[in-house]
């Protein structure tokens, strides 16, 4: 709070030690007396429940806990933490299971609508660097163990050192989880911006309050350590006083509406009243009183109800829900266990008029008991019957089932009745959708808690780091629902990108809102990824696009000229493949004749031989006829 100038500061003549003035004095009881009206009016509805379901989360056993006089077991069921860790674990996983938990709109009118992508970007980039995500988480874990999750958002300067040496002072906005029996509210109001005020207790290391003194934040004077009750004991086993060895201030910081003519320099606002930061030590010292320096005159604490309840500023929680079924589960297992103990140690009976004068009847192995009589008729055992295993083991996985049932919440590690759709990434998706469905009313008001924290830090760094922000922005904030219905919609304008044509004017428009409406990390680069994509070309795009376009033509017709010339080669080589394909088969057929004249010519040849050859026979036969004649005229 460096930032914050402190009216009642040290530009006086007076001494630092000197007392305070009569402005200070009075503007002192009236923010103490609002202040602890409203502390009793708290406690007295909260307190001792909010000590008890401490307990029963945390799972400390105190006496008063005790559901039956003769219980002697202390033990804790862990079904309640279970549903609260579960739950918690649960909205946690749904805020911040993607990268940009949330996301930053221009308003309609504004034309520039990409600026408001790279602001959240750096937004989440500051968060990041300030913690953000552990306080808001933090008070994820308040809101399901109270009933109502408080965060306060606390402006500052970070010394950030980089890694050459060098170092700068950077603007921060924190988000700190502030537990509810520390934050002090109007009792009539229903809201935080609806109260006349509220109020921040709690106990600081004293080397902080004087560091602040100073760096002139707070005003200079003497800080006692705290001595007096603590009003940070939700548990209800601490002691009831600050031990002064721990050095610490009970710091009481007020936000609200005071007299105008209590503030020094104050402009008469409502009736008189003006918006004031009023830090008060030990309830006896004022350390700081400011009007209110913030533009919009808003209080830096942000709250939302777990489970409303109508008229009410303090909600219903997991534990709340679960107390019944918790109490009842905690008598079953303790009643169960002191039967064990009973039937695990032995108890004996004897006659008092036989035995020795003070007889110790403790038992132990080689115990020795002396008695007037046979031991059997003097002492005997008394034993209890054993609680049934099978109906005690059924009626405590029913109340477990039954805080199940109150709270809401469900172990996704774990089978349910029998389904194995949690051991898949589709499955899972359905369960995270199943706790949605149920929760959704407490996360429709996680919803309005999340934009309000990124509304209000962006106001911040618009007033405060201007330079970074700019400060006539005007802005829509979405996140969890608001993120999870984009999903929704994304899915359906992809279905929906599968029924029109490539390259039509509805697909442009089509991949536009999928763009817008993505939550995507690199929203912004693929932004201008689509824009430059659908951009109008400039003068030199088009004569370079024209110069491509002749180059293209050109290269076409070459292609073309050269795709002729293979054609026209490509034919003749058929056309010289068919002719001489005509003169080979002419060729051969010529070749066929010639066979064929050779054959027959040997034909006529060996028929010539055949013919001289029996023309040779017959003259034969004649010369062998003539000499057959010629011997026998011989003969006669």
């Amino acid at each position: 709070m460096a930032l914050i100038p402190n009216k009642f500061g040290n530009n006086d003549s007076k001494s630092p030690n000197d007392e305070p003035n009569l402005t200070s004095s009075a503007l002192l009881s009236y923010v103490v007396e609002k202040v602890r009206t409203a502390r009793e009016a708290r406690d007295a509805q909260f307190e001792k429940r909010w000590a008890e379901y401490t307990r029963l989360w945390r799972g400390f056993y105190k006496d008063s806990d005790s559901t039956t006089a003769s219980e002697r077991s202390k033990l804790i069921s862990p079904a309640t933490q279970q549903a609260v860790e579960m739950t918690a674990s649960e909205m946690e996983e749904a805020t911040f299971g993607r990268t940009a938990w949330f996301d930053v709109q221009d308003d309609i009118a504004d034309e520039q609508k990409d600026d408001a992508a790279a602001y959240r970007d750096q937004l989440l980039e500051d968060f990041e660097l300030a913690g953000a995500m552990d306080g808001i988480t933090d008070t994820y874990l308040l809101g399901c163990v109270y009933g109502t999750g408080i965060s306060k958002l606390n402006v500052g300067l970070k010394r950030q050192r980089h890694f050459d040496g060098t170092a700068e002072d950077k603007f921060i906005v924190t988000v700190e989880a502030v537990r509810p029996d520390e934050f002090v509210i109007d009792p009539t109001a229903t809201s935080i911006d609806a109260a006349q005020f509220v109020a921040h207790e709690v106990i600081k290391p004293k080397h902080g309050i004087k560091s602040k003194q100073a760096q002139g934040v707070y005003r200079k004077g003497r800080v006692d350590s705290y001595t007096g009750v603590k009003r940070a004991n939700p548990d209800g086993l601490s002691s009831d006083s600050q031990d002064p060895a721990a050095d610490g201030v009970l710091v009481t910081e007020f936000f609200g509406l005071v007299p105008a003519v209590l503030l020094p320099d104050a402009a008469d606002d409502n009736f008189g009243m003006v918006e004031a930061i009023v830090t008060i030590a030990n309830e006896q010292t004022i350390l700081r009183a400011v009007e209110s320096p913030f533009t919009n005159q808003d209080r830096p604490f942000v709250s939302y109800q777990h489970d409303s309840i109508p008229g009410e500023f303090w909600g219903r929680g997991v534990v709340e829900k679960g107390y019944n079924p918790q109490k009842a589960l905690d008598a079953e297992l303790r009643a169960r266990i002191d039967a064990l103990g009973l039937m695990s140690a032995p108890m004996m009976g004897a006659d008092i008029t036989r035995m020795p004068r003070n007889p110790d009847l403790r038992t132990k192995p080689g115990k020795f008991f002396l008695t007037r009589g046979r031991p059997s008729e003097i002492i005997e055992p008394i034993s209890f019957n054993a609680p049934a295993l099978s109906a005690t083991f059924q009626n405590a996985g029913d109340l477990e089932r039954m805080v199940s049932m109150a709270t809401g919440a469900m172990d996704s590690a774990m089978p349910v009745a029998g389904n194995r759709r949690n051991e898949t990434s589709g499955g899972m998706s359905q369960m995270n959708s199943a706790f949605l469905k149920r929760s959704k009313r407490t996360m429709r008001r996680v919803e309005k808690y999340l934009d309000t924290i990124v509304r209000r830090s962006l106001w911040r760094f618009m007033q405060f780091d201007g330079q970074r922000y700019p400060q006539d922005m005007k802005f829509i904030v979405n996140s969890t629902m608001g993120l999870m219905a984009r999903e929704v919609e994304n899915q359906q304008l992809v279905q929906m990108l599968g029924f029109v044509p490539d390259n039509s004017p509805a697909q442009n428009i089509i991949i536009q809102a999928l763009f817008e409406n993505t939550n995507s990390a690199d929203k912004l680069t693929l932004k201008e990824a689509i824009k430059q994509m659908n951009a109008p070309p400039s003068e030199e795009e088009k004569q370079l696009q024209q110069m491509k376009q002749q180059i293209e033509m050109e290269m076409m017709k070459q292609q073309l000229r050269e795709q002729t010339a293979k054609a026209d080669k490509l034919e003749a080589e058929s056309v010289f493949t068919m002719e001489r394909a005509k003169h080979t088969a002419i060729v051969a057929d010529l070749e066929d004749d010639k066979v064929d004249i050779a054959a027959a010519n040997a034909a006529t040849g060996a028929e010539k031989a055949r013919q001289t050859a029996r023309q040779n026979d017959v003259a034969i036969a004649k010369v062998a006829v003539e000499n057959k004649k010629i011997n026998s005229a011989k003969a006669q």
